[in-house]
């Protein structure tokens, strides 16, 4: 993959965001019936919360929204173009949220995933975090911010 850049989005990367998560949960929403539609409400997100993006070439690979929540930073949304799993995007992604966290004086990471999107919560795990609670079909897990 070339050269990774992340940056802040910006409301014209609306459509854009939105095509991306389309794509990084298409297989999970023809498997999990149930799984919210987390492409809603992406301008309303720019808006409100910070928003990253990583683009190579151009081409917007991935985005992360989070924000504070009460004594965390909550990972609200986290996708990644099919073609750019596994080639270290997501960490990177995470990476910015936990600099903002430690900038911000938070000590703990913050996310919610569905208890049936097994690789996500490996993915997850691989990166340091740990699954705190279960309730029905949602599992947080948490990060210390390092």
């Amino acid at each position: 993959m070339s050269e990774l850049t992340l940056r802040a989005a910006v409301p014209d990367d609306a459509e854009a965001i939105r095509a991306c998560l389309a794509d990084a949960y298409a297989q999970a929403r023809r498997d999990i019936p149930d799984l919210p539609d987390v492409t809603a409400g992406i301008q309303d997100d720019i808006n409100a919360h910070e928003v990253v993006v990583a683009e190579a070439q151009g081409r917007l690979l991935g985005v992360i929204v989070f924000g504070q929540d009460e004594e965390v930073l909550m990972i609200f949304n986290l996708g990644v173009s099919p073609h750019a799993q596994g080639r270290g995007v997501a960490r990177r992604l995470l990476g910015a949220a936990e600099v903002f966290a430690a900038a911000a004086g938070l000590s703990t990471l913050c996310l919610r995933t569905h208890r049936l999107m097994k690789g996500t919560r490996a993915m997850y795990r691989h990166l340091g975090w740990q699954e705190v609670e279960a309730r029905g079909n949602i599992i947080r897990m948490e990060k210390p911010v390092t």
